[in-house]
């Protein structure tokens, strides 16, 4: 059961440990970046940063208490034998004090670590804790007498002290404990069987001073954790931002500045991809070259700007008649690609068709003029055929655009699958009729 539960502890302490830095990282209102540098103390904190904070705390801390209480359980059922060798006589109580009435009360503790609790619950169980082993230390010793009884008191306050280390809790709660194991200490030695009431309370400012001691150090690792989650905090937030630059690089490096549409660079990455696919020769891969029509009489009649509005327009219409999984590039100057995946040679030369048709109806506006300029596309459509490489299937698009474009241009030619085919001209004129658009 013991192991079931803690893995159980386990899972739901990540889960809550990484939802909390989750939280604390994207949300930069409770927890401002100006805040993670500065040396805030953890009570000036707001409500929903605290609320975080000790989802966070309980998750990366609570397995410590819950060691402690496992170990010191078995411990304590380990005590029932050495109490026997020590006064045989102590046999049933000691079975009735530590077997039953102190391993009961560990073994709730135990479980109430196993999830989240407010803060004042988790706090009250080191003070919980102090009275069960101060009580038990107690209640056997004075059945053996002194000076076992002032060793039994003695082992219970280490024990004690041990604990402060081990349970992450408020530093008002761990005063809270000391004092209470402190007071049962000396309590319990002015009643035992001693006759030095004076010694008692000297034993129990020495021992008072070594607790302190421990519960100072406690105060120490509470802050040192609290600046550790704002520097953890502090660190995802950069790797955050870090990751976004990166991702704005990529689209920098991968996109066209002017039409937004992918580079040559990146093409060429996915066009490796698609041949480095195991099963990529089972499904045919189409490659459409574009060229602008006239694009360098275009550009020096009407400027660069013209020219640029004319490069945007055409990649617009591109992008309309495509799937999201095909993919399109500026490969040159007035030049695009069109990587054609799951195709055939009906749908890629219905594409092209399509493309051509949709440009063939622009009209560019002339600055300083009423009248437009028509712009026209010529398309080289290449099929992959058998394992042929990307290079091939490049040069053979290439080749049929240039056909396109000694045969008269606004047309599509498809390369020849192999040797000794003739080359196949598809119509210039328009499938459908459509009203000239005007390009601004």
């Amino acid at each position: 059961m013991l192991k079931h539960t803690a893995e159980k502890h386990r899972n739901d302490s990540r889960r809550v440990y990484h939802d909390a830095l989750s939280a604390a990282t994207a949300n930069s209102d409770i927890l401002p970046d100006s805040e993670l540098a500065a040396a805030s103390s953890f009570g000036a904190s707001s409500p929903e940063l605290i609320e975080i904070y000790d989802r966070y705390y309980w998750a990366a801390h609570s397995l410590k208490p819950r060691s402690w209480l496992k170990w010191t359980f078995f411990f304590n059922l380990l005590l029932i034998l050495f109490d026997t060798v020590l006064d045989p006589a102590v046999l049933v109580p000691s079975l009735v004090i530590r077997g039953i009435f102190g391993s009961s009360i560990l073994f709730a503790i135990y479980m109430v670590w196993g999830q989240q609790r407010p803060r004042w619950v988790q706090g009250a169980t080191l003070t919980a804790v102090a009275i069960t082993v101060m009580l038990e230390a107690g209640a056997i010793g004075a059945l053996g007498g002194f000076p076992l009884y002032e060793r039994y008191l003695t082992g219970g306050l280490f024990t004690v002290a041990t604990a402060i280390l081990f349970f992450p809790i408020e530093f008002r709660w761990t005063i809270a404990g000391v004092l209470t194991a402190v007071t049962l200490h000396v309590a319990l030695l002015v009643l035992g069987p001693t006759t030095e009431p004076a010694h008692a309370l000297m034993v129990g400012v020495f021992y008072s001073s070594a607790m302190l001691t421990f519960a100072t150090t406690r105060r120490a690792a509470l802050r040192s954790q609290w600046n550790g989650f704002k520097s953890r905090i502090r660190e995802l937030r950069d790797q955050a931002e870090l990751a976004r630059l990166y991702d704005e690089l990529q689209l920098v490096a991968n996109l066209d500045p002017l039409t937004g549409i992918q580079n040559r660079r990146s093409t060429q990455v996915h066009i490796d991809t698609i041949w480095n696919e195991g099963d990529n020769s089972q499904s045919e891969i189409a490659f459409l070259m574009i060229d602008i029509d006239d694009f360098k009489r275009l550009n020096d009649t009407y400027g660069h700007t013209a020219g640029d509005t004319c490069i945007k327009a055409v990649a617009v219409e591109i992008r309309e008649v495509l799937r999201d999984s095909d993919i399109v590039s500026r490969y040159g100057g007035e030049e695009f690609l069109i990587v054609l995946t799951d195709t055939s040679p009906t749908h890629a030369a219905g594409v092209a068709e399509r493309i051509r048709s949709a440009i063939e109806s622009l009209r560019l506006a002339e600055p300083g003029s009423a009248t437009a300029t028509k712009v026209t596309v010529s398309i080289g459509l290449a099929i992959r055929q058998g394992d042929a490489t990307a290079e091939a299937l490049m040069r053979r698009a290439d080749d049929a655009l240039y056909e396109a474009k000694r045969n008269g241009k606004n047309r599509i030619e498809v390369a020849p699958p192999g040797a000794g085919s003739a080359v196949q001209a598809y119509s210039v004129k328009s499938s459908r009729a459509e009203k000239p658009r005007q390009v601004a």
